[in-house]
């Protein structure tokens, strides 16, 4: 392909992809894909007066270990907003979160009905997850 040709594919390409970029609405602190408020993956990071919303459990995750705070995430069942530290979190389901393989946040009490619903390799509390655990 020529030169020409090719800078006008890629700008062609660009200008069509403008609008999904959108301006306004939260970013995810880790990645920056644009949180969607409604997504049952959303979780936050509290750190002093700060609240930096996050795009998905595993983005939460690894800012959490990189610089502390207080995590909230959604329950899996309930999707109600929970303690980071009062759930467990699922690795190797077949539940996929908006980019894809996540640590899926599952009430203690249901970490067995989930593994039977939809499998898992482990389910670890907060204070075990490790970079093995975030990057599989």
């Amino acid at each position: 392909m020529n030169s020409p040709r090719r800078h006008f594919l890629a700008l062609s390409v660009a200008v069509a992809l403008l609008p999904a970029c959108g301006k306004g609405g939260e970013r995810c602190g880790t990645c920056g894909m644009k949180v969607d408020p409604a997504s049952a993956f959303r979780a936050t990071v509290a750190s002093g007066s700060r609240l930096q919303p996050f795009d998905t459990n595993r983005c939460a995750l690894t800012a959490l270990r990189a610089g502390g705070g207080k995590l909230t995430v959604q329950e899996f069942y309930s999707r109600a907003p929970v303690d980071g530290a009062a759930v467990r979190y699922v690795i190797g389901s077949d539940v996929l979160g908006p980019m894809g393989p996540d640590l899926i946040a599952v009430d203690p009490a249901k970490v067995d009905k989930f593994a039977r619903d939809h499998g898992s390799a482990r389910a670890l509390t907060l204070g075990e997850i490790d970079d093995s655990a975030l990057n599989p």
